[in-house]
């Protein structure tokens, strides 16, 4: 049978495989400082179930360290596989959690100055390390990474 210009390609057609770009370092440390942050979580969590931290409601306490540290640690693994949505959920987050606690601070400061120095360390250090975070996630090259990524 001979080819005309109406039948179909004889040569076999497929999507080029997308090349693996490399995790860039803004997006490498992005994810460090949360993971970091999880660990600081589960450690304070960990404290008030040993006793050592007084806690009104050691339960609620405890239940809210592991949720915080779950959500933060999920969010984490996905924003180093490069998922788009997770690193536009955790900005989402930063804003609402940095709203939350401003105002706390600003209608109640004496209940953050009855924190023990090491809960109020704790949340210092983990505002610091969310908002490297939140700021790197969202440099040029980490845009254009996940750009990239499809996601």
């Amino acid at each position: 049978m001979s080819q005309t210009p109406y039948s179909p390609p004889a040569a076999r057609v497929s999507d080029v495989p997308r090349l693996q770009q490399p995790k860039p370092p803004p997006v490498r440390r992005a994810v460090s400082c949360l993971w970091i942050s999880v660990l600081i979580t589960l450690m304070g969590t960990a404290w008030q179930l040993a006793g050592l931290e007084a806690s009104a409601d050691i339960v609620s306490a405890a239940t809210t360290g592991v949720v915080t540290a779950g959500i933060v640690a999920l969010v984490a693994a996905k924003i180093g596989a490069g998922r788009g949505w997770a690193r536009w959920l955790f900005g989402v987050l930063y804003v609402v959690g940095l709203l939350l606690w401003a105002v706390s601070l600003v209608v109640s400061p004496e209940a953050f100055l009855a924190l023990s120095p090491l809960e109020q360390a704790s949340m210092v250090v983990q505002f610091a390390l969310q908002t490297c975070a939140v700021v790197l996630l969202f440099t040029r090259a980490s845009r254009e990474w996940f750009k990239s990524q499809g996601g």
